[in-house]
């Protein structure tokens, strides 16, 4: 985790006497604050945070920034709290894990801002420069669509007001603020997708699948985005919206508009490549393994590619949108709730011209239906002057300890980059601890990871390819016999239509027209075959060969296939409501010396840790020395694994399942393993060797032997001791096959 900030939960729930300032507050202390009466919900919610205040404090890493339950929204910069309205939450039903899930949202989008303080500061300059150009377009239609009885109306939703106490001169009228919250949705959505992302690194109680991602899942389903139907909503709303919910409730299948259709799916030209919406968000915007994208990186690439998109469908929305006057526009909200009519007509001439009008509407903003619904329910009430307030009291803090720390103060605060390695080593010691895990083979793991980040990168592209691609394939195919056609069979023609050849031309002519002896190119469909399961089995040589060298490379080799081919299953269980496929993949992994051992199950063994944690264990075993080169007994004991039904699955098409070995070459029996390569190979398995390292005439004798002498191709090949030649080889050969599958 980078970045220096952490809660810190207390056991009084207080409420600030002072009033909000936008949705949030920044305020100051008041001295003896009352302590009111807890509700249930409030107890509950406290003794859940009291319980996990560890938790949330080794998430940040510090606690020079606090969070605390209260009765609203607002940061107390002189106490460094966060204070949160547990209340709010009350009223709208969220679980106690979905606090918990929340309060971890905004406090990543804290880090997030602290980790990239300028280029946060630049985008909100942006994103107000885009509010002035669009309100200037909204303004016009106001002046072409109301009268001179609506002057006053005009003249309230004209008037500037500050936006920032500290820059007065920065101002928005009523129409411009809605065009901000406009522009602000957009990229504050686009970050959701990175926050809870990262927050579901972070803490993986939270992953899809786990028990606190069913309840992020419900949360978005049931309260965020109740509605998977976008249908006849605004352009632009569908098109944000739809990423989200698909990020966030990918069991559901989301309803758009055919246009919206086409515009998440319309190629975009970037860096040299072409990538559609969906992709832009996966490869570039949420976090990765070895890559957290900073703030001003993520908006760099949202400006260059998923931005113009938006602004069109906001273009063609605010065509079609006819602005009506107010006295309309209170006659329609009256319809719709006579309750609130009386009070709104008091109210409605002071919140026309007001910047930020909460959850009270905002005639200025054409979609303010939507908009609030988005907002009342969203968990962000912090505005962004709230935010930048904090920033910059934190920015002069972290000034002030950093100046004492050069003049040799030993017990100051640390620096922002000794705070992220501190905060990262306690996540990553207590998740080793909870997993049984050496922390050292972590780091180590790290290591190999950011070693072959490349490779990763272009099985990721193959994901990608396969999980979008079609199921269908289009064969061209030549077809007869057709009174039309790209060519004519003479043969054909003459033992078919002996009249075409006479001496009378009338009779030859007339032939000729009533034959069908064309031959046409078609192009016919046909279904992919599409198998329902891969599995990868890997099975690595921990004989007395195999030097630190040798298993450098044995390492990298395993966490490239075990970590993408992670990823590829991660791509098909989020988009499988979509694909409505069945496809699976499970790996597998071995090692062997004197004996074998199965070091990691398939995915679908009963009683299996999670994956990640098996993949870790496994690299953790890559060191050990088993003694000689037997591998013929890890490949016996994979053919011992299959059932019946593995078999008949395998050759229906159904399972597709490949060994890998990777091996230094000198197999102790040469004969046994011969043959039970061959014995796979007969039931259909893919089964493939690679011989790394500097070997041993012997050793490169006996590899041949047993992978490639005659064989109709070669099973096996030497890639040598350079990892420049092992992964693109290994990457290479699963591309071949499992470039191969579509859904």
């Amino acid at each position: 985790m980078r970045g220096e900030i952490g809660p810190q939960f207390t056991r009084r729930i207080d409420e600030a006497e002072e009033k909000p300032f936008g949705k949030g507050s920044v305020e100051k202390p008041k001295k003896n604050r009352e302590k009111k009466e807890f509700t249930d919900y409030e107890r509950q919610a406290e003794s859940m945070l009291d319980s996990h205040s560890r938790f949330f404090t080794t998430y940040a890493g510090d606690v020079s920034l606090s969070f605390r339950l209260g009765t609203k929204f607002f940061i107390d910069l002189e106490r460094g709290e966060v204070n949160v309205d547990a209340r709010w939450f009350e009223k709208r039903r969220y679980s106690l894990e979905q606090i918990r899930w929340a309060l971890l949202h905004e406090l990543t989008h804290f880090l997030d801002l602290a980790n990239d303080s300028d280029g946060m500061m630049k985008h909100f300059d942006y994103i107000f420069e885009q509010a002035k150009k669009t309100g200037a377009h909204m303004l016009e239609k106001w002046d072409t669509a109301c009268g001179a009885n609506d002057a006053a109306f005009l003249a309230g939703i004209k008037k500037q007001q500050s936006t920032s106490k500290k820059q007065p001169h920065k101002t928005l009228n009523a129409v411009e603020r809605a065009a901000y919250d406009i522009h602000h949705r957009f990229y504050n959505i686009c970050d959701d997708i990175w926050d809870n992302s990262r927050v579901a690194r972070k803490a993986p109680a939270y992953e899809v699948g786990e028990a606190g991602g069913q309840e992020v899942n419900r949360l978005y389903r049931e309260k965020l985005f109740k509605s998977s139907d976008y249908r006849g909503q605004p352009r632009h709303m569908q098109f944000t919206d739809t990423l989200i919910r698909e990020e966030m409730a990918p069991d559901e299948t989301v309803l758009i508009d055919q246009e919206i259709v086409a515009a998440l799916k319309r190629p975009i030209m970037f860096q040299g490549k072409q990538y559609t919406a969906r992709e832009i968000i996966k490869r570039f915007i949420k976090p990765r393994s070895g890559r957290d994208t900073k703030a001003s990186q993520r908006y760099f690439v949202l400006k260059m590619t998923l931005e113009p998109i938006f602004e069109e469908l906001l273009a063609k929305d605010l065509a079609d949108w006819e602005p009506k006057p107010p006295e309309q526009q209170e006659q329609e909200q009256r319809s719709k709730n006579p309750d609130q009519g009386a009070e709104q007509e008091g109210e409605q001439g002071a919140q026309s011209d007001k910047p930020d009008d909460g959850e009270g509407g905002n005639l200025a903003n054409p979609f303010d239906p939507q908009y609030q619904e988005f907002a009342k329910n969203n968990p962000d009430q912090f505005s962004d002057e709230d935010v930048k307030d904090w920033l910059d009291k934190h920015i002069d803090d972290e000034k002030q300890a950093a100046a004492k720390k050069e003049q040799g103060g030993k017990d100051e605060k640390k620096t922002p980059a000794e705070k992220a390695r501190d905060t990262q080593k306690a996540l990553d010691t207590a998740w080793c601890e909870r997993h049984g895990i050496p922390y050292q083979k972590l780091v180590e793991y790290r290591k190999i990871e950011a070693e072959i980040a490349p490779y990763l990168e272009e099985m990721s592209a193959l994901w990608q390819q396969i999980v979008y691609g079609s199921g269908r394939q289009l064969e061209r195919d030549t077809t007869g016999y057709h009174k039309t056609g790209n060519e004519l069979d003479v043969p054909h023609l003459i033992d078919t239509y002996p009249g075409v050849v006479s001496e009378h031309p009338h009779i030859a002519a007339h032939t000729a027209e009533e034959t069908r002896v064309m031959l046409r190119t078609d192009f016919k469909e046909r279904l992919v075959e599409k198998p329902e399961l891969i599995r990868v089995r890997l099975v690595g040589d921990r004989s007395g060969s195999m030097d630190a060298q040798k298993t450098r490379i044995l390492q990298q080799c395993f966490v490239l296939l075990l970590s993408s081919l992670r990823e590829f299953n991660t791509y098909l269980n989020l988009t499988r409501s979509q694909t409505k496929s069945k496809l699976r993949v499970e790996t597998e992994g071995w090692i062997f010396g004197d004996t074998t051992e199965r070091i990691k199950h398939l995915n679908g063994d009963e009683q299996m840790e999670d994956e990640q944690v098996e993949i870790i264990k496994q690299f953790a075993r890559l060191q050990e020395t088993l003694g000689s080169t037997y591998d013929h007994t890890a490949l016996q004991a994979i053919r011992e694994s299959f059932t019946d039904d593995d078999v008949a699955q395998m050759g229906k098409g159904k399972i597709m399942d490949i060994t890998i070995e990777v091996t230094d070459g000198g197999s102790s029996n040469q004969s046994a393993s011969r043959q039970a390569v061959d014995v796979l190979d007969a039931l259909g398995e893919i089964v493939r060797a690679f011989q790394i390292g500097k070997t041993s005439e012997e050793e490169n004798s006996a590899f041949e032997t047993v992978w490639n002498k005659d064989r109709s191709e070669p099973y096996g090949a030497r890639v040598g001791k350079d990892i420049a030649n092992l992964l693109p080889a290994v990457t290479a050969f699963l591309k071949k096959y499992l470039g191969r599958v579509q859904l």
